[in-house]
């Protein structure tokens, strides 16, 4: 989630106004609040995607598979889990941006 000033944050400016030091702002919290959730559905997005991958990987091909049909069947199988994976990784990194976006949050207050 990139804004227009180049942060993952969505909008938090930073520092404590009012309260006791070490509160989060109603801005902050709001960030934070938004950051979890954000991180969870990634979570969610990326289990979803792992087993996909799975489901594909443990389809049976044998070796009897010979008919040009069957083999660019097995080749786009191969293509799939291959982009699957690929997606999972990015996955991966956007929960990692998340999560150092949620410490910069907390950093903050």
């Amino acid at each position: 989630m990139e804004t227009a000033s180049g942060s993952i944050l969505p909008g938090v400016t930073g520092g404590v106004t009012g309260g006791l030091a070490g509160e989060l702002t109603g801005e902050a919290a709001a960030a934070l609040a938004q950051l979890r959730e954000q991180r969870w559905r990634l979570g969610r997005v990326q289990g979803e995607v792992e087993a996909a991958g799975r489901r594909l990987a443990g389809q049976e091909i044998g070796p009897g598979w010979r008919s040009p049909a069957q083999r660019a069947y097995e080749d786009r199988l191969a293509e799939l889990i291959r982009g699957l994976q690929g997606a999972w990784r990015a996955l991966d990194d956007a929960q990692y941006a998340v999560d150092v976006a949620i410490d910069q949050v907390k950093a903050a207050r």
